[in-house]
């Protein structure tokens, strides 16, 4: 081998190490790891959400800028220095509480009591009429890609039995048909926060809501007051959701043929 392809070997070797840069780092808001948090390198068009453990690792270069951003919480700006490429950096979100509240007094100078039966009839109109004009949208298609949603909709609807005391209280758990407006209609709890922070890809979301309903969460949790409490409570929904889904599907890889 001559010199001259020898260094052009290596001159290779060492560039294709300085692009196939990650930078890796932990995110926490207070003494608590953030987990779910949107990571976007916007110079490479990348990204990626924390782990349960508020861990990440994503591509980047010198002077790529980093954008970390979460519901409740203030985005983050980072432009790429050398250290943040060398060793595992961290990254701190605050709560943003305050400007949350003060929209919501500017938009509701008066508080109103949540009454369930207004917000339910308010909220079944609203699906009554989107089911006039788009029939096909609601309720999942059960045949699809070779997946049978029919017995993975029956295997999630049969880990839980609905309780009838729990529709006694106060709040009547969150149905499917509330999901739906929720993550249609919220500033929030949007499309965005349902593919990327709570991971439910567009095929399996009416499974989700159908998943989420028979979780029976309590009606109160749609109260503005209780954002954070939800956040908490979907974020677990997804982790669970996507652990059945996982298990559902290796079991059906499992199966001898003809079954």
């Amino acid at each position: 081998m001559s010199i001259k392809i020898f260094f052009t070997i290596c001159f290779l070797a060492i560039s294709a190490s300085l692009f196939a840069q990650n930078t890796t780092g932990k995110v926490y808001a207070g003494d608590k790891r953030v987990p779910g948090v949107l990571v976007e390198n916007r110079t490479q068009n990348k990204s990626t959400v924390t782990t349960d453990a508020g861990d990440f690792s994503i591509a980047a270069r010198l002077n790529d800028s980093l954008v970390f951003s979460a519901p409740f919480m203030e985005t983050q700006f980072f432009t790429i220095e050398k250290y943040q490429l060398e060793k595992v950096w961290v990254v701190e979100l605050k709560e943003s509480l305050n400007e949350l509240a003060e929209v919501r007094l500017t938009e509701e100078p008066k508080e109103k009591k949540f009454d369930q039966a207004e917000y339910d009839a308010q909220v079944n109109q609203l699906v009554q009429n989107d089911i006039k004009q788009s029939p096909q949208e609601y309720r999942p298609k059960y045949t699809s890609n070779g997946i049978d949603f029919m017995m993975l909709a029956k295997r999630f609807m049969g880990l839980f039995k609905k309780d009838p005391s729990k529709q006694k209280k106060e709040y009547a758990p969150i149905t499917y048909e509330q999901y739906q407006i929720l993550f249609a209609t919220d500033a929030y709890f949007d499309q965005k926060f349902l593919n990327r922070q709570l991971q439910i890809e567009p095929y399996y979301q009416n499974l989700f809501f159908e998943y989420c309903d028979a979780m029976q969460l309590q009606g109160d949790l749609l109260l503005p007051e209780r954002q954070l409490d939800l956040l908490d409570a979907l974020m677990e929904l997804s982790t669970n959701f996507r652990a059945e889904l996982k298990k559902f599907n290796e079991e059906g890889d499992s199966l001898p043929e003809g079954h």
